[in-house]
């Protein structure tokens, strides 16, 4: 076999490798799948299994009387949308309740559930606010998406968090 013959071939291999292994450039659409899996259980109740990884339902998202959406905000600059699931309420600030991201090794990966008395918040420059109790103790936290290590980073204070219209899942 001919030195380009083998260098096409090994080309070819590596690409078919890339994409059974889910490696590559990712899809700037990757979301669609898992907002149609929030949608159908949003709408029904959460009836049947979605197939969601990491996804923990929380009291509020049984409950049908409320409204849930999202946004789809590029959380790291890195051109690419992360996917917040927060309720569509008359609070003067958004409460989330689960932060989707697309791991390099998962695909769509629930990586934050929050609700059932404590929240995730979106300020200024996409820090995250999240507060949560310990007893009596309120604990908060700003934290910066990463997506090349697939993390958040703490950092110190935040902003107010923000009003942010979501679309609705309904």
């Amino acid at each position: 076999m001919s030195v380009k013959k083998r260098m096409i071939s090994f080309l070819m291999c590596t690409i078919l490798l890339m994409a059974l292994t889910g490696c590559g450039p990712r899809n700037p659409n990757w979301y669609l799948s898992t907002v149609n899996a929030f949608k159908e259980g949003y709408n029904t109740g959460w009836k049947s299994d979605q197939g969601i990884d990491g996804l923990y339902l929380v009291d509020e998202e049984k409950d049908q009387s409320e409204e849930f959406g999202y946004l789809l905000r590029d959380l790291d600059g890195d051109g690419i949308n992360e996917l917040l699931i927060g309720i569509m309420d008359d609070s003067p600030e958004t409460k989330f309740v689960h932060v989707v991201i697309f791991h390099s090794d998962l695909g769509p990966y629930s990586v934050f559930n929050a609700g059932d008395g404590y929240y995730m918040y979106l300020c200024d420059a996409n820090t995250l606010r999240m507060d949560s109790w310990y007893g009596s103790e309120t604990k908060t936290e700003y934290m910066v998406f990463d997506s090349k290590d697939n993390s958040f980073l703490i950092v110190d204070g935040g902003s107010k968090p923000q009003k942010i219209e979501l679309t609705s899942f309904n």
